[in-house]
């Protein structure tokens, strides 16, 4: 009885509100939340706080990937993955963490922060060729609301496993990171209590009491 009593008011109140331009529709996907009807806003930005640039070995060859190098990566993979998977505006600006995320949040009138942080990343293969490449990836994702308040915060470790003979014989190390960046999304994404703040970016309040029902 709860959910359709929910479910009529959401009726009602859809009703009221008019016309509104339908949102492009994404295929089915598992990574997908929920769709849009009104589009919304946030700043996506990705920070590296690994120790060490050294990230591994691939045979004899040793891994480096340079933190500038990776906060582009992933910062770019990431933008694309809100945009795309989860239907919400994201955009990216120059911020450190010494910067006001409050204020930042404030200037920009957005309806939150996704702050993504990389805390390791070890790529490793005994021999590519004949054993899989493996990655081991830590991340640690904070969201703030417009106000500049955290809202939620989880550290995901994803270990990730290809053979993949092309990649190798590039020293192609961006495939395995966006592959392990992918697998580890998707574990955020299907959290609920980080789906409910995505609804409400989304929706507004009647976003969270959806998200909440279901």
């Amino acid at each position: 009885m709860k959910k359709i009593w929910i479910l009529t008011l959401l009726a009602v109140w859809i009703a009221g509100c008019g016309t509104t331009q339908p949102t492009k529709e994404y295929e089915s996907s598992d990574d997908a939340v929920l769709e849009s009807t009104q589009p919304a806003g946030v700043i996506a930005q990705a920070w590296d706080e690994r120790h060490s640039e050294e990230t591994g070995t691939i045979g004899i060859r040793s891994i480096t990937v340079r933190k500038t190098d990776l906060t582009e990566l992933v910062s770019r993979y990431l933008l694309h993955y809100i945009h795309e998977k989860i239907g919400l505006n994201a955009e990216r600006i120059q911020m450190n963490e010494a910067d006001s995320v409050k204020l930042a949040a404030t200037k920009n009138k957005v309806n939150g922060i996704i702050i993504l942080k990389i805390k390791e990343l070890k790529i490793f293969a005994p021999d590519a060729r004949l054993q899989a490449t493996e990655v081991n990836l830590m991340l640690e994702l904070t969201v703030f609301d417009d106000s500049g308040h955290e809202i939620y915060r989880r550290t995901v470790k994803r270990r990730y496993e290809k053979n993949a003979d092309a990649f190798v014989a590039e020293l192609n190390t961006d495939k395995f990171i966006e592959a392990a960046m992918k697998d580890a999304l998707k574990q955020y994404v299907e959290d609920p209590a980080l789906r409910k703040i995505i609804a409400k970016f989304k929706y507004g309040t009647v976003g969270g009491v959806i998200a909440g029902i279901f």
